[in-house]
């Protein structure tokens, strides 16, 4: 594969900007080994494809089809200095590679990887998923009907601040909720705030400490919790549903 991809010629190019990867402070050595850090840069990214033909491995046995074929997409990137990891990726797929636009539509739905594991990672982790201990799969069922829209709210809490902190937190959060925030206490939201204060203020009613770094998914779920109790005896003494 290295080699084919090698003499194949660029279908495509990117430039993107790549964020900075830091050491986190429970970071163990190997993370570097497998993330390196970086610091902000532009990439350029060249991006070929190729079919390859794949020949049956011979302890395999002819119940397995003599060869298989591939598509592969790689990207690189180009114009690299000195001590700096490049990006590389090499996708194999069943997809069309025909023209640049079924290539770009298969990077673009690895990029999505991401965004796809922290949610769920806002399912399993923030919404505490897998430590129902639920057996039937009607309760398992029922649970991730209530989860998923929750997981959903909290992963486009955490997703847009990084995006756009300066974004309004109306878009997410009802007018109740940022009431509540606003009365709450412990966090005191200020009217008018950002997506990122109110993920920041939620995360506190959670026990995150802002000194710790980002909160993460535990202390975001428990904060939302918190948050849709307050917000379910604050309609039920409205005698309305606003949430």
């Amino acid at each position: 594969i290295s080699e084919v991809m090698k003499r194949s010629r660029t279908v495509l190019t990117r430039e993107v900007d790549l964020t900075a990867r830091v050491a986190g402070p429970r970071d163990p050595p190997s993370r570097a080994k497998k993330h390196p850090y970086r610091r902000v840069r532009k990439a350029t990214l060249s991006i070929t494809a190729a079919s390859v033909t794949i020949r049956r491995p011979a302890h395999l046995g002819a119940t397995v089809p003599e060869t298989l074929r591939l598509n592969v997409v790689r990207v690189h990137e180009k114009h690299v200095g000195r001590g700096i990891d490049p990006v590389e990726w090499r996708l194999v797929t069943s997809e069309q590679i025909d023209t640049p636009e079924d290539v770009a539509a298969i990077v673009d739905a690895y990029r999505c990887r991401w965004v796809i594991e922290e949610y769920f990672r806002a399912l399993k982790q923030g919404c505490a998923y897998e430590k129902r201990q639920l057996e039937s799969k009607h309760a398992l069922l029922n649970a991730l009907a209530v989860f998923t829209p929750i997981a959903w709210q909290l992963l486009a809490l955490r997703q847009l601040s990084r995006d756009d902190e300066h974004l309004p937190a109306d878009r997410i959060l009802s007018p109740l909720k940022l009431t509540l925030l606003q009365r709450h206490p412990d966090v005191r939201l200020r009217p008018k705030a950002t997506i990122r204060e109110a993920m920041l203020a939620i995360a506190a009613l959670g026990g995150h400490i802002k000194n710790n770094g980002e909160p993460g998914w535990l202390v975001l779920g428990r904060g939302y919790e918190d948050l849709l109790l307050l917000e379910r005896g604050a309609a039920l003494a409205l005698g309305s549903d606003q949430s």
